[in-house]
């Protein structure tokens, strides 16, 4: 994120928690952490706008290996929004940026661990999540309406070759995506329809068509990860889901909502 101390210790922009206590890596990141991923071999991968780390030259993507930061070539020419490791360790990042590494990539880019390549001729406007499904494939959201060239309404599918559309999309940004244990993606963001079907800020693709998690909540999601349980943990803006007063916070059990004891103060972004 962007922060200068974590539980009474003083950080710059990220930190570490061993369960006990909070600790800085190396001396940090000048500037907004906006994604974090792990590669395959346990380094860790943080991307954003900062303007160096561990006290390198500027940057927009930088790798932890677990003692020390280095930068990744080249950097974007616009901030850094998402980070997915591939199965084959190949990263992919999102954002606002139009080339990486000097190469023409609108909006999302791969790195092969040397140097930077587009996909396809990428998007034609930002993207903002990114998450691989259990067969490998990617799947980018974002404010664009076209990927490689073809019609997709905020978010999209890499094959490894080519873009094609998850059914109509939505009406609204795809901000944060998560993968349930059975495959199926869950998109939120700030929509209230997905695939013609009435969904307020959050829905479900179940590889077909899109469905809603009840009704929703009543603003914007931001924030999606899943527990080992299979619950979703859902962070936002909103302060109601399906009915449930939570504030900012809320868990999906994969039928209905709870809250989370109070929930909040203050959005909750990812």
């Amino acid at each position: 994120g962007r922060f200068s101390s974590q539980g009474g210790v003083l950080v710059s922009n990220v930190a570490r928690c061993n369960g006990t206590a909070w600790s800085s890596l190396g001396v940090g990141l000048a500037g907004s952490v906006n994604a974090l991923a792990t590669l395959p071999n346990g380094d860790l991968v943080a991307g954003g706008s900062f303007s160096f780390a561990g006290g390198l030259a500027p940057n927009t993507t930088a790798r932890w290996n677990g003692t020390s930061w280095s930068a990744m070539a080249t950097a974007t020419d616009g901030y850094v929004k998402a980070l997915a490791a591939l199965p084959n360790g190949d990263l992919i990042a999102g954002g606002s940026f139009t080339s990486a590494g000097g190469v023409t990539v609108n909006y999302i880019a791969r790195w092969n661990g040397t140097s930077w390549s587009a996909l396809g001729v990428g998007m034609n406007a930002m993207v903002r999540a990114l998450a691989v499904l259990p067969n490998g494939e990617l799947i980018a959201g974002g404010d664009f309406d076209s990927a490689g060239g073809v019609a997709a309404s905020r978010i999209a599918r890499w094959n490894g070759t080519s873009w094609s559309a998850l059914g109509a999309g939505m009406n609204g940004s795809v901000v944060a995506l998560a993968v349930l244990p059975n495959g199926d993606l869950i998109a939120g963001g700030n929509f209230t329809g997905a695939g013609g079907v009435a969904a307020n800020f959050i829905a479900r693709w179940n590889g077909t068509s899109w469905s809603a998690l009840r009704t929703g909540v009543n603003s914007q999601v931001s924030a999606l990860t899943v527990l080992p349980n299979g619950n979703m943990i859902v962070g936002g803006y909103f302060s109601n889901a399906s009915g449930v007063a939570a504030n900012y916070i809320a868990r999906w059990n994969g039928t209905s909502w709870s809250a989370m004891m109070t929930g909040m103060n203050s959005i909750v972004e990812a």
